[in-house]
């Protein structure tokens, strides 16, 4: 699980498609802790997120948007001043979420010990059988049961990466002198990121759909009472994210997300969703408009007026979604 130290990161790049992301903290005069965030669009084909196959192209191109990014630039001096003033670089490092495979698991007991609660997350998706661990390395969540509920204790997110895949973005860092110590996927750390700043904590308790769209993909999440009991991600292909108010990238959306609520339904009768959240890259009132008008969902939109409202981040930041991104990694 990257625990290779005790302190958590406090910088993070994210890796996407269109954009790569970088933040990292630092204190105003007051003394509190802000977020100063950086953005630098990639050109079409370096990132193409897959969970099995090479994700990265023309490694030297990136590597050279990265160095610019994280403020080493190319000058070998300003470089070696960089790392000789800190030295290591612990980073996290947010992945697409179609570069790994993902499933929710319901487990009776889940073990206090690292390495006996990995083991038994690696046993209970070897017995799901629906793609192979064999190379992979596995992070997760572990949504605790509601208090008063009956039935199973623990629901987990599991995330599995290849390490062929991970492998590819763990020496594109390391090239640039930057160490993952922690790895997520993009929608499920700004679901964090929502849960810690968006207040009313009855609001999060009630069933509710999370829907992502960064990266050409589309990612829903279907919580019931607060706990997470459906997870699928879905290529949407097409041009960058923002395209997403066009008709036909509009329509795939909805039929996506209504697809994911009819499986979840049949898996979880009971399940009563009144409420959406978007995420989304681009301009989402158009998809905001539809999701109410075709499921009679309430809907709200987690983007950068969520973070104003709580003075997170630094003057003069980048904004947009990667950057957005790149926040909820730390």
């Amino acid at each position: 699980m990257w625990e290779w130290a005790g302190n958590k990161p406090q910088r993070c790049l994210k890796v996407g498609m269109d954009a790569a992301a970088w933040v990292e903290t630092e204190l105003n005069w007051r003394g509190r802790r802000r977020y100063r965030c950086v953005v630098s669009p990639l050109q079409e084909g370096l990132v193409k997120p897959s969970p099995a196959e090479d994700n990265l192209s023309d490694i030297p191109a990136l590597e050279g948007r990265i160095r610019a990014l994280t403020g080493q630039g190319t000058d070998s001096h300003q470089r070696r001043r960089s790392v000789l003033s800190d030295l290591p670089r612990r980073i996290t490092l947010l992945l697409p979420d179609a570069a790994a495979r993902t499933m929710v698991l319901q487990l009776d007991q889940l073990p206090a010990d690292g390495e006996e609660r990995e083991a038994l997350i690696r046993w209970r998706l070897g017995q799901e059988q629906l793609f192979s661990l064999a190379g992979a390395k596995l992070v997760w969540q572990v949504f605790p049961a509601l208090s008063g509920r009956r039935g199973r204790a623990h629901t987990v997110l599991a995330v599995s990466i290849q390490e062929s895949v991970l492998q590819q973005y763990e020496s594109l860092c390391e090239s640039v002198g930057l160490i993952p110590h922690e790895v997520g996927v993009t929608s499920l750390r700004l679901f964090n990121l929502w849960r810690k700043v968006a207040g009313r904590l009855s609001r999060r308790k009630r069933d509710f759909l999370w829907a992502t769209v960064a990266d050409r993909a589309l990612t829903t999440m279907v919580f019931q009472q607060g706990r997470l009991v459906f997870y699928r991600c879905k290529h949407l292909g097409g041009e960058p994210a923002a395209s997403v108010t066009t008709t036909d990238q509009l329509d795939r959306v909805i039929e996506e997300c209504g697809a994911s609520l009819e499986l979840c339904q049949q898996r979880h009768p009971d399940l009563a969703v009144t409420h959406a959240v978007l995420c989304g890259d681009g301009e989402v009132a158009a998809l905001k408009t539809r999701v109410e008008s075709s499921f009679g969902l309430s809907v709200e939109h987690m983007d950068w007026g969520v973070i104003d409202n709580v003075g997170l981040a630094a003057r003069g930041s980048q904004r947009g979604f990667a950057a957005l991104a790149a926040m909820a990694g730390i």
